[in-house]
């Protein structure tokens, strides 16, 4: 028979995790109404038969498939971001630090969108590296907790 495991987490960390996971969430949800009305609005419709009742061709507008790329990068960094950051208040981490690396995270993505979509500079990069580093330290630090080593 397996062994059923309790795995006690901080009630204020896993409180202070779900609000800051809302927080991206929503950001995500925004993004997609966000690409939906630059699409409205520059008429630039996803497939012809989208744009047919106005007359409306298929084209590429480059402020569109900005806010579609800054919807993408979220897609393909923020569930592994909700993941890992989980599985990482199962290693029993110190409330402080783990606050502070969750919301450094969220504030790094919101302003990554920012600096990509309306202030179109290069500064992004370091934004997105913040975020990156802080998935591979989570990620690390779950590996080696889990692995035994860390015990």
């Amino acid at each position: 028979m397996s062994e059923k495991l309790l795995v006690p987490i901080d009630r204020e960390l896993l409180e202070f995790y779900a609000f800051y996971i809302g927080i991206l969430v929503l950001k995500c949800l925004f993004m997609i109404v966000h690409v939906g009305l630059s699409r409205v609005y520059y008429r630039v419709p996803r497939n012809p038969e989208d744009g047919a009742p106005f007359k409306a061709k298929v084209y590429t507008n480059e402020l569109v498939e900005r806010n579609r790329r800054a919807h993408q990068n979220d897609l393909e960094n923020i569930p592994f971001f909700i993941v890992i950051s989980f599985l990482y208040l199962l290693t029993n981490p110190s409330l402080e630090p783990t606050q502070w690396i969750i919301r450094t995270y969220v504030i790094s993505r919101i302003v990554y969108t920012f600096v990509y979509t309306v202030l179109k500079s290069i500064w992004r990069i370091p934004v997105y590296e913040v975020g990156l580093f802080i998935n591979w330290y989570l990620t690390g630090s779950v590996i080696y907790h889990f692995s035994g080593a860390g015990k």
